[in-house]
């Protein structure tokens, strides 16, 4: 290996690290509460080197987010390609989105952040992220598997015809926006009719199912 390649593979794999020790931080606190300088040293980074890595942390958030609707897309297309039918792609969609949540739950927290906290980012600094465009492309395209599949089990006459395949997935996208962020008095109601959240997930995605179907 050339000494250009081995700088490379060495400068990429901090990268991650930083990522996988910002994403820790950023799952268990407010934005607003982690600062560049607290990372750089969970990392055993200068402050000054972090910045040769992120030039803010908008840009640092969104690359953790971005790592993670990474592997949420990949969950999706690997589930729906192994079905035809537009209901079953959709059963398969919402199989792999409630996979996605209950085995990365930080990363599903993060990617359904509280607006509360998104208001908190410098917009201009936010929306010029290459990591924020790019994070908005594979929501779309994770958006559009749903949109797809819907239509498709509409053209095939097992979801209901008056259903709007855009309305539908956006509603889907909704609901488990709210699971994310609901509150503990929900979760210990939840919890006291022994309802854990694996299961909650399925009901959901049951109840949904219900709505569309004939």
């Amino acid at each position: 290996m050339s000494l250009t390649k081995w700088k490379e593979r060495e400068k990429e794999q901090r990268r991650n690290d930083i990522i996988k020790v910002s994403r820790k931080l950023f799952a268990d606190k407010d934005f607003d509460k982690v600062s560049m300088e607290d990372i750089a040293k969970e990392v055993g980074l200068g402050k000054g080197t972090l910045y040769l890595y992120f030039k803010n942390k908008e840009s640092l958030y969104f690359a953790v987010v971005l790592k993670g609707i990474q592997i949420w897309a990949a969950i999706v297309k690997e589930e729906v390609k192994k079905d035809y039918s537009g209901l079953n792609r959709l059963i398969s969609y919402g199989n792999a989105n409630r996979g996605f949540s209950n085995k990365y739950p930080d990363y599903f927290r993060l990617l359904y952040s509280p607006t509360s906290i998104k208001k908190q980012f410098d917009m201009d600094k936010m929306t010029s992220s290459e990591e924020f465009q790019e994070v908005r492309e594979l929501f779309k395209e994770i958006m559009s598997v749903g949109i797809d599949s819907i239509q498709k089990g509409i053209d095939e006459g097992e979801i209901r015809p008056d259903v709007d395949p855009t309305e539908a997935a956006i509603l889907l996208s909704v609901i488990y926006n709210g699971k994310a962020n609901m509150g503990d008095w929900a979760k210990e109601l939840l919890e006291n009719k022994g309802i854990d959240e694996e299961k909650f997930s399925k009901d959901i995605g049951d109840l949904f199912l219900h709505m569309l179907t004939k």
